[in-house]
């Protein structure tokens, strides 16, 4: 899909924790008053831009086109489940470490606002998982996660009891530190670290990875999009589960969590000569020695 060649109103939202961010995008403030582009800034930055400009995240999805997010993974993975149910795209300025999710970096700034302005983007889309928890026949969690839903110990030495089935087909019954279960954009987090394999996000899949398993057959697995699994906690360990890293949600014994591909799907900005490819030799180092 093809930007547009207007913008008529870009949201800003950044992690006022991060060191010299208020220049980065005090820079692209600047740049955007110069051009005639009205921007609205994301609240939580109100002790960095005191001006009317501020608004909350249900301001912003009512009323930008387009959201840049200024910070790392995890910022830009936060501000992702504020716009999962619409269409606004979003935009990742790298002021972190790897970032492998934002798309420029601080130095390309410039050079990559120009782009956005003469509509030279195009928007990818990019698969949403949903997780929901049945405890006693209730509903009792839901949450869906850009990158991955992660099944763990905590703190707890003991290892996880594991039932899984796909499509209501039992595949495997073992003890592990616990279960990713992650999207190809989340192929390049956890799931890497964990021995699972890299998959370009333009490729609608889900990815198994075992955390630690006590069994050595247990490998990870991919699986196809319209595929519904269930997973089963057994034995009386503590077990928890998070989205995208967010907060822990504590699962009992005989809890049920139940994924799938979600409908919704997250718009996200890429500018010319960025490929997958490319973002995966320059962050990843893949192919150097």
């Amino acid at each position: 899909m093809e930007g547009v060649d207007y913008i008529p109103n870009i949201g800003l939202v950044l992690n006022h924790q991060k060191k010299g961010v208020f220049t980065v995008v005090s820079r692209v403030i600047k740049w955007l008053e110069r051009e005639g582009i009205s921007y609205l800034i994301e609240k939580e930055a109100a002790d960095l831009f005191n001006n009317d400009q501020l608004a909350s995240y249900a301001e912003l999805r009512e009323r930008v086109d387009l959201v840049i997010v200024f910070g790392g993974d995890g910022t830009f993975l936060q501000a992702a489940h504020h716009f999962f149910t619409t269409n606004i795209p979003l935009l990742g300025v790298n002021i972190g470490r790897l970032g492998f999710l934002t798309e420029i970096e601080t130095n390309e700034l410039e050079t990559a606002l120009i782009q956005l302005l003469n509509g030279n983007f195009k928007i990818e889309k990019r698969m949403i998982i949903v997780a929901k928890v049945i405890s006693n026949g209730v509903k009792v969690y839901q949450s869906q996660a850009l990158n991955d839903i992660v099944l763990h110990r905590g703190s707890s030495s003991n290892m996880l009891g594991i039932e899984l089935f796909i499509n209501d087909q039992i595949v495997n019954s073992y003890r592990a530190d616990g279960l990713i279960i992650a999207t190809p954009t989340g192929s390049t987090a956890y799931s890497l670290s964990a021995g699972g394999p890299i998959i370009n996000p333009n490729i609608r899949a889900i990815i198994l990875t075992p955390i630690c398993p006590h069994t050595l057959y247990v490998r990870p697995m991919v699986i196809a999009d319209y595929e519904k699994l269930r997973i089963i906690v057994t034995g009386n360990t503590s077990m928890k589960l998070n989205a995208d890293g967010r907060y822990d949600f504590n699962l009992s014994s005989k809890d049920e969590i139940y994924l799938s591909a979600a409908k919704e799907e997250l718009s996200i900005v890429k500018l010319p000569e960025r490929t997958f490819y490319t973002i995966l030799h320059k962050k990843m180092r893949v192919g150097l020695v």
